[in-house]
């Protein structure tokens, strides 16, 4: 379970981490239940705030390598705004996720556009097919195998 109050990472960056990590899982199964459910939108957005989390963990996880490239680090490890993941994910080797996740954000407040103007996704099983590479490339770095079982359910090979 969460706890009620994240610690700051400049002030506790191990328990920062865990609870980014613990976030991380929590909004995963929240988006494994959205889709399954057939909510496919706002299971896009619990993707995106799950894959946002986890790079918040992993950002902690790698300060000091990011502190040498990026400025005032600690506050964009805490709050991990969105116009810096693609930054942050690249370094940390995330690159194609970040861009999924990115997507899959504008896919939540903009749904399917076969123009591709309001969002990349024409239709929604191309959103769900792109969700489902970034949950579970999710469940492989948060290496938890309930949340690798549950996507089984919902994620076509």
């Amino acid at each position: 379970m969460l706890p009620e109050r994240i610690e700051k990472p400049w002030r506790d960056l191990k328990a920062y981490i865990e609870a980014r990590r613990i976030e991380a899982l929590a909004e995963a199964k929240l988006a494994i239940r959205l889709l399954s459910e057939g909510y496919i939108r706002n299971a896009a957005g619990k993707a995106f705030q799950s894959f946002k989390s986890l790079l918040a963990a992993l950002a902690g996880e790698r300060r000091e390598e990011l502190a040498n490239k990026l400025p005032k680090v600690d506050r964009l490890i805490a709050h991990m705004p969105t116009s810096v993941i693609r930054s942050v994910a690249k370094i940390l080797g995330l690159e194609e996720e970040a861009i999924i996740a990115l997507a899959l954000h504008q896919y939540q407040y903009n749904g399917v556009d076969p123009e591709g103007v309001m969002s990349i996704y024409s239709s929604k099983d191309d959103a769900i097919r792109d969700m489902c590479i970034l949950l579970i490339k999710i469940s492989e770095m948060l290496n938890d195998e309930g949340l690798k079982t549950e996507l089984k359910g919902v994620c076509p090979k």
